[in-house]
C-alpha cells in the first residue's frame, strides 16, 4: 500500500506500467513460492522422521529446480520485456510499456535470489523456525518500503522504487540463508549427524 502510494505520485503512465509489470512479476514469484511450499513439507516430514541429514540434500535438489524455473522467467522478462508488457498493455501505449520494461529489466535478474529466499524460507517453516522466517519476511517488506521512498527521492524518479525490490530480496535472502546455516545446523549437530558427510 505504501509503495503503491509512492508509485501513484509519478503519474498515470507509471501507475499503469507498474500495475502491468507487477502482474507479470507476481506470476514469477508465485511459481517460486510453490517450490518453497514443497520444501516446507519435505523438511517437516524429514524432521519428524528424525532424518535431518536429508534436508541439505533436498536443498541442493531444490536449487537446481529453482534455476530451471527461474531461467525462463528471467529470459522472457529481461530479453523480451516489451512483448511481455503487451499482454496487458496496448502496443501504442509506449510510455506505459517503457515503465514496465524498466521494472522487469531491474527485477528479473534477481529472480534467482528471490527463488532461493523463498526456498530457504520453506525450510525454515518446515523446521519450525517461525521467528526466523518472520524476521526475514518482514525485513524484506520493510526494506522495500523504506528503500522505495528513499531511493525514489534520491534519484528523482520511479526507478528508485524498482531498485527497492532486488535490494530487499537480496538482503532478506542473506538473512534466510544465515538463519538456516546457524539454527538448522545446530539441530543437525544436536542429533549427532555428521553434517560434513551429508552436505
Amino acid at each position: 500500500m505504501f509503495i503503491q502510494s509512492r508509485v501513484n505520485s509519478f503519474g498515470s503512465d507509471v501507475i499503469a506500467g507498474y500495475s502491468a509489470a507487477v502482474k507479470l512479476n507476481t506470476f514469477a514469484i508465485t511459481s517460486f513460492g510453490t517450490l518453497g511450499n514443497a520444501m516446507s513439507s519435505y523438511t517437516a516430514q524429514n524432521t519428524g522422521a528424525g532424518k535431518l541429514f536429508r534436508i541439505p540434500q533436498g536443498l541442493k535438489a531444490a536449487v537446481v529446480m529453482l534455476i530451471i524455473v527461474a531461467l525462463p522467467f528471467f529470459a522472457a522478462y529481461f530479453i523480451f520485456p516489451n512483448a511481455m508488457m503487451k499482454i496487458f498493455v496496448n502496443s501504442g501505449e509506449s510510455g506505459i510499456i517503457e515503465v514496465g520494461r524498466m521494472f522487469l529489466r531491474i527485477a528479473s535478474p534477481f529472480y534467482f535470489i528471490a527463488a532461493t529466499k523463498l526456498t530457504v524460507d520453506g525450510i525454515l517453516r518446515g523446521a519450525g523456525l517461525m521467528k526466523e522466517f518472520m524476521a526475514s519476511t518482514f525485513a524484506d517488506l520493510l526494506l522495500r518500503v523504506v528503500l522505495a521512498y528513499a531511493l525514489s527521492y534520491m534519484l528523482g524518479s520511479e526507478v528508485g522504487i524498482w531498485l527497492s525490490w532486488p535490494i530487499g530480496w537480496t538482503i532478506a535472502a542473506v538473512l534466510s540463508c544465515a538463519f538456516y546455516a546457524v539454527f538448522y545446523k545446530k539441530r543437525l549437530k544436536k542429533s549427532k549427524v555428521d553434517l560434513n558427510k551429508n552436505i
